[in-house]
């Protein structure tokens, strides 16, 4: 692949939309852009800004223009054809075009490369880049070896004909604990990456680890990369390109209360509405988290007929319509009133290793069994945790406001 080549696609069969991938893009960090609101409505609070447009009624009726309490929360069968997750090829393509001159070169400047992400922005990215490019993927230490400095682990790192493979480690994250024995490992893991003598590589790492790892080994790194933020525009582009489209059929997304239009497709209209900005700002570019908040919201008629046929051609090519609303409520999750500096602190040691087994916590915090326990299920009953692969992380809903009220603490947190 070159730089000026298309954008690859795992799956050739599939009807490709006309508009172009290339909203995905990576960048150096100091570069990222997290995204504002326009001058002309800037406020405090972003997201309830959000659910007020929303909630607005149209004056000419003074009634919403839909009950939302007859509405029906769309089954996945639909989601997967009108929101469906972030296809990873798509951001692996944009990080092909970022690293192709390191790629290609025969002496890089840097014999790794970093890729920091945000929690959820496109968690399988790297493992379907390393499948790509043949790479080994380099999978975490145990948590005993992590705690033993077990130098081991190093030692057997992939070769291919007395040399190093080309190598992928996808989670930096999980290859250390924020623990007096348990920093001794990465520490070596990136001394020895970086001074070229485990050969060249990719190193992937979240958001939250990075900025700890930072403070740990402060060493400056300006060819790390992250994906560039999803501001109104490139989250339009996004959630457009998600629709599976079907022949002589629009798609609409309307205001629940205002019955407006906020996205429809095809259209157009080039306009980027204020919900889509406002929903940008408020998850920071995060297109992971973003899209989630966007399925959350999707609404259908109780009926089970959705598409509203008409007699003659809309416009165009397009015969049929599909209105779908978007909700004003989004029910987000909120923090327990009692959420205390214990609370805050397994939420905080979640982060900063992108997720913890429960019975590790009270060996990183001066917390009992009991204790950390009673606080993940609080957490989990209020949504703002979960579990995924055996781990304890904070769910793509509750991470906004688990982050505000970190930063509100003077916690350390990361640098989107």
């Amino acid at each position: 692949m070159t730089r000026s080549d298309p954008p690859r696609h795992d799956h050739p069969d599939e009807e490709v939309s006309p508009e172009s991938p290339s909203f995905w893009s990576f960048v150096p960090i100091g570069e990222y852009q997290v995204p504002g609101l326009p001058a002309t409505s800037a406020i405090a609070d972003a997201w309830a800004s959000f659910k007020r447009l929303l909630r607005k009624v149209d004056q000419s009726s003074l009634q919403p223009a839909r009950d939302e309490a007859k509405l029906r929360a769309l089954p996945e069968v639909q989601l997967e054809h009108l929101a469906p997750p972030i296809d990873p090829t798509e951001p692996a393509d944009a990080l092909d075009a970022a690293l192709y001159d390191w790629l290609e070169s025969d002496h890089p400047d840097w014999p790794v490369r970093f890729v920091v992400n945000q929690p959820h922005a496109h968690p399988e990215l790297l493992h379907l880049w390393a499948v790509r490019h043949g790479a080994a993927v380099i999978e975490p230490p145990s948590i005993e070896q992590i705690l033993d400095g077990d130098l081991d682990w190093l030692e057997q790192w992939p070769v291919d004909g007395g040399s190093h493979r080309f190598w992928v480690l996808p989670r930096l994250a999980h290859c250390y604990l924020r623990h007096t024995d348990g920093l001794k490992l990465v520490r070596t893991l990136l001394a020895r990456a970086e001074a070229g003598e485990l050969g060249r590589g990719v190193i992937g790492c979240d958001s939250w680890a990075w900025a700890y790892l930072m403070h740990l080994w402060p060493v400056p790194h300006p060819g790390a990369l992250t994906a560039q933020a999803f501001d109104g525009q490139r989250l339009t582009r996004l959630l457009t390109h998600q629709i599976q489209r079907r022949p002589h059929r629009r798609v609409r997304f309307r205001n629940a209360s205002t019955g407006h239009d906020i996205l429809s497709v095809p259209s157009d209209d080039t306009e980027v509405h204020p919900e889509i900005v406002r929903l940008a700002s408020h998850t920071r570019g995060n297109p992971g988290t973003a899209l989630t908040y966007w399925r959350r919201s999707l609404r259908t008629e109780p009926h089970e007929e959705v598409v509203e046929a008409a007699s003659e051609p809309i416009s165009g090519e397009v015969f049929d319509e599909e209105d779908i609303w978007v909700s004003a409520r989004l029910d987000e999750p909120m923090l327990p009133n009692e959420a205390d500096e214990d609370v805050a602190l397994v939420l905080h040691a979640l982060l900063l290793h992108d997720g913890l087994p429960a019975a590790l916590l009270p060996t990183l915090l001066p917390l009992t069994h009991d204790g950390c326990l009673a606080i993940l299920l609080r957490l989990k009953r209020a949504r703002l945790v979960t579990e995924r692969d055996e781990r304890w992380v904070v769910t793509a809903t509750g991470y906004s406001s688990v982050r505000s009220m970190l930063a509100g603490r003077d916690y350390l947190t990361d640098g989107f």
